[in-house]
């Protein structure tokens, strides 16, 4: 594709530009020739799309979608590097499960003459995950090659050189992120993008694995043995520190600039650091050479050791290597987050201590303990209202209902007084119902809700659906629908009411009277007052029941209708029933209803309530009054 330079900023005159390293990635595929952009929203990655769609409404020049899930939007965008036009495809970790089926085939096939690069953004600690991984190991089991960005300006930079490998090589290249440096800001030199005006072009022929996967598991192998010799003549894998010590700290990502950080603050001994950017397949020349200079190496890398096992595999068919120290021999530990503290503590652990026995070693600080909040929903969510309602129906049923779900905002449902009993994967929830729904003849007498959300619907609850009718289970469904991707931000989604350019909605209705369930219904997640009674009736319905209630996210209803206040919420002090009560702040325990320890009593916080109405129904005495004006 022919592409021409657009000089958007002056260079001497804005040199740097403020980025979080999300929009430092989105800007380096701009700055590559990107021209399409599939993905699913998923923190942390959610933003890279953002900027990209950005981009899209502003100049018309390059496609963006929110496709249904991470699986569709790389097979997506593979057709576009198929056709020659530049794809990249962001998701958070999560994501690159649902996609790994197509990605190892499409390892094999090869991604056209477009260029495809995969971004990746983990998740450590799972600020807004279901788990942590590391998926790092998802490029060694597919055989592509892997790059690791530690600072804003290597976020930007080096998706241009990944855009650069996958044209030259036709393999997709996967870009790994992690939560920090993903939503970090700092300054980033910018250069310019470029943009490409040629069609696209018929897509390659031959484009499958069969009969034959061998020999293009053979070729495979081939191109990253070739990948492996760029890496090996590039500079992104710099040396740092005192590089005349005889230690030398191995790193990756983010995880370089805290041992940066933990040496300033460790005056007492000098290494030396080896950054690794081209994590995969390893710099085998850079890492070989490393090990022959100095005696002693330390590993510091977040969240699994996959650079330590690499390095010390290599290190077998080399005579007299360093002596190593990380994950595999005790001084440091997997997952978690890395951060400048924990790094130091890897760096002052006895072990390497003695092995610098000149060091002066000096006491860790005492850390600094923060207060533990529980987390919960917004002031007015409505998912708030049904899963009190689960509660209340819970106590009506005597304990006989298991609730099962997955990740969004509804997961917030197992610290609800864990009125949700499972949370896995998107989707998941329904299907771990179909499979309890069976189990009635092995005596379980649980009725079985599964929950959902209306994006997640799309995402991968469709399939497990079509099993629960296939298989008759005998299970409730329940859709909170509030036709947005609310978790990450309100993209839209097949079934949002708004759509974006000349999409088209489709009705999570139709698709449901399609399936076929034994009962169909709709509610109003808003009526608290009705919400129990409803789920009661659905619940004990015979056969595959689905239920959608109707909601609304009071984020982006504030976002895009604000309203001038018209209804005030109040505690009718003589009707409240104070400490012998509490329903209202233990029970239903919305952020906007405070307890005042002196007059014993709940107090609405103006600043924080939505004027919902929901704790009006919520309590029994009538105390909690909604004035209109």
């Amino acid at each position: 594709m022919e592409l021409v330079e657009i000089h958007e900023h002056h260079m001497e005159d804005s040199p740097e530009v403020l980025m979080s390293g999300n929009e430092a990635i989105a800007r380096g595929a701009l700055e590559a020739g990107v021209r399409y952009c599939a993905s699913y929203p998923g923190t942390p990655s959610t933003e890279i799309t953002e900027a990209l769609m950005e981009r899209a409404t502003e100049r018309g020049d390059i496609y963006v979608e929110w496709s249904t899930n991470e699986k569709v939007a790389l097979e997506a965008s593979a057709g576009a590097s198929w056709a020659g036009i530049p794809a990249i495809c962001p998701m958070k970790s999560l994501g690159l499960n649902v996609a790994s089926d197509f990605l190892l085939n499409l390892n094999l096939t090869g991604s056209g003459p477009g260029g495809l690069v995969i971004v990746v953004c983990d998740d450590p600690m799972g600020h807004s995950s279901s788990n942590e991984q590391d998926s790092r190991f998802y490029a060694k089991a597919a055989q592509i090659p892997l790059l690791e960005p530690s600072t804003y300006q290597e976020a930007k930079d080096v998706v241009v050189f990944a855009f650069e490998i996958s044209k030259r090589f036709e393999i997709p290249v996967m870009v790994r992120s992690t939560t920090r440096l993903s939503h970090s800001r700092g300054l980033v030199r910018i250069g310019t993008i470029q943009v490409g005006k040629k069609k696209a072009e018929a897509i390659p022929k031959g484009l499958y694995n069969v009969p034959n996967p061998t020999g293009k598991h053979r070729d495979l192998l081939a191109k990253m043995e070739e990948v492996a010799k760029v890496f090996d003549e590039s500079d992104w894998n710099k040396m740092g520190g005192d590089e005349l010590a005889d230690t030398l700290v191995i790193s990756s990502g983010v995880s370089t600039r805290y041992v940066g950080e933990a040496l300033v603050r460790l005056k007492h001994w000098k290494a030396a650091i080896l950054g690794v950017v081209t994590t995969y397949p390893l710099p085998r020349n850079t890492v070989s050479k490393a090990l022959a200079t100095y005696k002693k190496v330390v590993f510091v890398e977040e969240s699994e050791p996959f650079i330590e096992d690499e390095i010390r595999a290599l290190s077998s068919t080399i005579s007299g290597s360093a002596r190593m120290y990380g994950v595999r021999s005790g001084e440091s530990r997997p997952g978690g987050e890395m951060n400048t503290d924990r790094a130091k503590a890897i760096l002052e652990h006895e072990n390497v201590l003695k092995a610098n026995k000149t060091l002066i070693v000096r006491p860790a600080p005492k850390p600094f303990l923060l207060s533990e909040r529980s987390l919960t929903f917004c002031a007015g969510c409505t998912h708030r209202n049904f899963y009190y309602a689960i509660k209340l129906l819970k106590r009506r049923l005597k304990g006989a209902l298991t609730v099962v779900g997955d990740i969004g905002c509804y997961s917030l449902g197992v610290f609800y007084d864990e009125s949700m009993e499972t949370m896995q994967a998107m989707g998941s929830g329904l299907g771990v119902a179909s499979g309890l729904g069976q189990l009635e003849r092995f005596g379980f007498e649980q009725k079985v809700l599964a929950v959902a959300g209306d994006s997640t619907f799309f995402h991968a609850c469709i399939p497990a659906l079509v099993n629960c009718r296939h298989k008759n289970a005998k299970v409730t469904f329940v859709i909170l629908d509030n036709a947005t991707t609310a978790m990450t931000g309100f993209q839209a989604h097949p079934g949002s009411r708004t759509q974006h350019q000349d999409h088209t909605s489709v009705d999570i209705a139709e698709i449901i009277r399609a399936i076929g369930p034994d009962h169909f219904e709709r509610g109003d997640a808003g009526d608290l007052g009705d919400l129990v009674n409803l789920l009661d009736s659905v619940v004990n319905k015979k056969g595959l029941k689905v239920l959608i209630l109707d909601s609304v996210c009071r984020l982006e209803e504030k976002k895009r209708t604000p309203t001038a206040k018209h209804m005030e919420v109040t505690v009718d002090e003589e009707k409240c029933r104070g400490d012998s009560c509490q329903i209202c702040v233990r029970e239903f325990g919305c952020p906007a209803i405070s307890w005042d320890y002196v007059s014993k009593r709940p107090v609405i916080l103006e600043h924080q309530c939505v004027l919902c109405g929901a704790c009006i129904a919520v309590c029994p005495h009538g105390a909690i009054k909604g004035d209109y004006r």
